[in-house]
């Protein structure tokens, strides 16, 4: 008898807003045209993916070429796109207001880019969860969310439809073991050796193909060729009548542990207590959000609120907690990533004019506070001289 394989293949692209051009193209090129190509080669290749607007603002100004091409894919079919946060920011974290302002604007940007103004599916970056953010995205017409395992207190069991008792939206669990490799090789042995028929729900960075790992193999094009191997989307995926079970839903990101979150650290890498630079980070946020919303009326109160929404961005944060959640990730350190994140934030207090000296003082104090800590931090402990 031939085993067949499910393979529901979700993947998140992105890039922070001051990303270089060197780099972004260089992605580009190895990862997302690599990806595009093996979409137009082979129509059964079908994904669920997440392009922040943010990120195809760049492709619009570097890459042009690969919007296009995405919309064609989106048009016939093979690519189901979802909401998200624009600038990637990590929505439990931020007040609602802040919330909502991010989905929208990513909104508009998939609606410019690709004349999609409604889509069923929203992915939280990071996979950053919490019972508030639910019910903005349940209130805002999103109809499914694709979260880990860890986000369920309960075992996940194959063979059901999870419904959010609290919200009604439907629920897609992610394998993380698999999703924390490379899905297309697991895939590719499973079918060598015919194992059991089966349905696998993958959850990854999409620049995991190509860029932050080289298919020397050729596992993904190989299975794309193997007629035993089925790809729908997860809204098609939601689509099957099955069992339905109601669940509960706890904080976590697809990055949680199991220690961090008896702890009461959901958020560990973007927000840990014990982290210096992660706490006068949000601290600076919150200085940022509250003078925004102080001096609407200011003469330049549109170049501050583009230099908060650019600020809030998840990057800032994850460069600081210096861990290695995954094979596939790198030492979570960058200074430079920090200092660009931090360098909007002070930038947005900086361009209101009616903001008081002791307001951008006491911004500049946290700003010179981060850069202080990061640097110094960096030269302690990563410079081997």
């Amino acid at each position: 008898m031939v085993n067949k394989i499910t393979w529901v293949n979700f993947l998140h692209i992105y890039q922070p807003p001051w990303q270089s051009k060197g780099v972004v193209e260089q992605v580009a090129s190895e990862s997302y045209d690599y990806l595009l190509t093996l979409l137009e080669k082979y129509p059964n290749f079908t994904i669920s993916l997440n392009i922040s607007g943010s990120l195809a603002e760049q492709l619009n100004v570097y890459r042009p070429d690969l919007l296009k091409r995405l919309k064609s894919l989106i048009t016939c079919g093979q690519v189901e796109l979802t909401g998200s946060s624009h600038y990637h920011a990590l929505l439990p974290l931020l007040p609602k207001v802040e919330i909502k302002r991010q989905i929208q604007l990513n909104q508009e940007a998939i609606d410019k880019y690709f004349a999609i103004k409604k889509m069923q599916g929203f992915y939280l970056p990071e996979m950053a969860y919490s019972d508030q953010i639910a019910k903005i995205i349940k209130q805002l017409g999103f109809r499914w969310i694709i979260l880990d395992p860890i986000h369920c207190p309960d075992k996940i069991q194959p063979g059901f439809n999870y419904i959010h008792k609290s919200t009604g939206l439907k629920v897609i669990f992610r394998d993380r073991q698999i999703s924390k490799s490379y899905p297309a090789e697991i895939i590719f042995n499973k079918l060598k050796d015919n194992q059991s028929s089966q349905t696998i729900i993958s959850a990854t960075d999409g620049e995991i193909y190509g860029h932050f790992h080289e298919d020397w193999q050729g596992c993904l094009e190989k299975i794309l060729l193997n007629k035993n191997l089925s790809m729908p989307t997860v809204s098609q995926y939601l689509e099957v009548f099955r069992p339905v079970k109601k669940i509960s839903l706890r904080p976590a990101s697809w990055e949680s542990l199991e220690s961090e979150i008896k702890k009461g650290i959901p958020f560990a890498l973007w927000d840990h207590p014990q982290n210096k630079i992660h706490q006068l980070l949000w601290s600076l946020v919150a200085l940022s959000i509250k003078l925004v919303n102080k001096y609407k009326r200011d003469k330049n109160w549109s170049w501050a609120r583009q230099h908060l929404d650019r600020g809030l961005t998840s990057c800032t944060f994850w460069w600081a907690s210096a861990q290695k959640p995954s094979d596939f990730s790198p030492l979570t350190w960058n200074p430079d990533m920090i200092d660009n994140g931090a360098e909007e934030l002070i930038r947005s207090v900086r361009s209101l004019s009616l903001a008081t000296s002791p307001e951008k003082i006491k911004a500049e104090k946290l700003y010179m506070g981060i850069k202080k800590n990061t640097w110094f931090n960096h030269w302690n402990k990563y410079n081997k001289k």
